[in-house]
């Protein structure tokens, strides 16, 4: 790919160069010939110089405040080039018409569009506020980096973002910091065997993910050395990304939603997508334990959610075809309440008798 670009601008500047005839004949070597070495040798710089721009400005997106300082750079280049377009119209005034008019006015076009680029990205303070600013900020988010998603600690401890990656719902850049990978790392060396085991298996989650070449993960190195909390280095890496972060932490959940931080809960993800059942549906439950009240028994389906059985103690160990009544919402989790199909609920069944 870097070899075609060279190849394509090399000829490119050759064919402009031949064709103006910017460097007159003279001498053993004819004009044409001077003409394509001449302008192939500036279009092998000008490609150098697009690919070593290219690399600072992918290094750029790995350091703070890089939308701010790209804001920065386009304004003042964009006012650099006014600047040097009305200064190469005053040199054609100046100077006799001729391909050494022609290449001078471009050099004063090239230099001051790259000296107001350069300026502005060293600038660190915003030139633009208000809500222009922050159009131009969400517009450098949805072209580079809106679609990022950050991976929290709780989210590859969790496990289930294996799974949710290699089916493919989720696009974009699937970014690691290396804070997090630290993190992970203290959780597995931790001497709690419950928060080791977790940590272990975190890792292996990672390991898995790596080596698929269906998933595209990231190491981030940017940090936030002033900042002592995980959490908070998250949310403020996601903020300087544009990125959404991927977590299923209650709590960190909450305070990205007050930062303006968009969040994709798993737990959440889960709960919505599992299946919605309304009443008199029949389906087919294993009841596997007793439940709290009198004759209640307990199942539950592939997704995890709870199915209270009335009247179904006595089918303890059995697979029965149950009628749902209601469900209902709780923190936990979705419940369902059935009772088993073609039977009289227990209390008429005392009273027939």
């Amino acid at each position: 790919m870097v070899g075609l670009l060279f190849i394509v601008l090399a000829g490119l500047g050759g064919g402009i160069s031949f064709a103006y005839r910017f460097i007159p004949s003279g001498g053993p070597i004819p004009g044409w010939a001077l003409n394509l070495a001449a302008g192939g040798a500036a279009g092998c710089l000008l490609a150098g110089g697009a690919l070593v721009i290219w690399k600072r400005t992918y290094e750029a997106l790995e350091k703070e405040g890089v939308e701010r300082r790209l804001i920065n750079s386009f304004l003042c280049g964009l006012l650099a080039s006014i600047i040097g377009g009305i200064l190469a119209l005053a040199t054609g005034l100046l100077l006799p018409a001729g391909a050494g008019e022609r290449i001078i006015q471009g050099g004063i076009l090239i230099g001051a569009l790259a000296l107001g680029l350069t300026a502005g990205y060293s600038l660190d303070r915003p030139l633009l506020r208000g809500g222009l600013a922050e159009g131009l900020r969400s517009s450098l988010r949805k072209k580079g980096m809106g679609s990022s998603k950050i991976l929290d600690t709780s989210a590859i401890i969790d496990g289930r973002i294996g799974d949710l990656l290699q089916t493919g719902f989720l696009e974009g850049a699937i970014l690691l910091p290396e804070f997090i990978l630290a993190e992970l790392q203290n959780v597995a060396d931790s001497s709690n065997s419950l928060r080791r085991r977790k940590g272990r298996r975190g890792l292996e989650v990672l390991r898995k993910l790596q080596s698929d070449e269906s998933v595209a993960i990231s190491i981030v190195t940017q940090d936030y050395p002033s900042i002592k909390e995980v959490d908070h280095k998250l949310l403020r890496l996601a903020k300087d990304r544009g990125a959404v972060l991927i977590t299923t932490d209650y709590n960190l959940n909450r305070v990205a939603q007050v930062e303006g931080v968009k969040v994709l809960n798993i737990n959440e993800l889960v709960n919505a997508v599992k299946p919605r059942f309304i009443p008199g549906e029949a389906i087919d439950i294993d009841v596997i334990d007793r439940g709290e009240a009198i004759d209640q028994g307990i199942g539950y389906l592939n997704d995890g959610t709870m199915v209270v059985v009335a009247n179904g103690r006595r089918h303890i160990g059995t697979k029965i075809k149950v009628i749902v009544k209601n469900t209902l919402q709780t923190e936990a989790g979705k419940m369902l309440f059935v009772e088993p199909s073609g039977e009289s609920p227990r209390w008429e069944q005392q009273e027939g008798g």
